[in-house]
């Protein structure tokens, strides 16, 4: 019974903590982020910008040994470069997400930090004719969920786009994911039935 009760507490817990649509409430004291609005680095140069955030993706803390522990996982980003209200957008149910606190708060406690990793590929400035130009991150993620029964996420790839205004602050962070919804959840919340389908898909059909 205490076995459950601890289940049943954590469960509730990443449920608060991850559902947008209870900022009432919010995650419980112990969990919200620190993240506060201080004075923010405007006006920065571009190739700047990009390495603020490429350290955003490297762990700098010596708790672990893998250098894949960025923001993704450990929850902890450098917001002088953001909005406070900037709008997080992606494939993830909990998204779209106004607001780097509520985003942070949510980031924070959804994976295992010891056992998961997210790792920085490529980066790079991208410049449009018409609109502010853009950072643009590819990634590969792997992770295991803070679930009593601790659910493995598949290892997959993205992309993060991160929109500048005109003060060169982040004002949108968009995520694109390389697999589909239903593909990252099936395999996370049914290894073996996700595995099973998605690897039928994925063979070629038979001439």
């Amino acid at each position: 019974m205490t076995d459950f009760l601890d289940g049943a507490d954590m469960v509730m817990r990443f449920l608060i903590i991850r559902h947008k649509s209870l900022p009432l409430i919010g995650p419980p004291p112990g969990c919200r982020s620190n993240a506060s609005s201080g004075e923010k680095l405007k006006h920065q140069s571009l190739e700047t910008l990009m390495e603020l955030i490429r350290a955003d993706w490297q762990s700098t803390s010596n708790t672990f040994a893998s250098p894949h522990k960025g923001y993704y996982i450990t929850g902890k980003l450098n917001t002088a470069i953001y909005r406070d209200d900037c709008w997080f957008d992606g494939p993830d149910p909990d998204m779209p997400v106004r607001g780097v606190r509520k985003y942070l708060n949510a980031a924070g406690q959804l994976f295992d930090k010891s056992t998961s990793t997210a790792e920085l590929l490529t980066i790079e400035i991208q410049h449009s004719q018409t609109k502010q130009p853009t950072i643009v991150a590819k990634w590969k993620l792997k992770g295991v969920l803070q679930l009593p029964w601790h659910p493995s996420v598949p290892t997959w790839t993205g992309t993060t786009i991160y929109h500048l205004d005109e003060d060169r602050l982040v004002h949108k962070h968009e995520e694109l994911w390389d697999i589909s919804v239903a593909q990252a959840f099936t395999q996370t919340l049914w290894p073996q039935l996700g595995n099973l389908l998605w690897k039928r898909k994925e063979q070629p059909e038979r001439q």
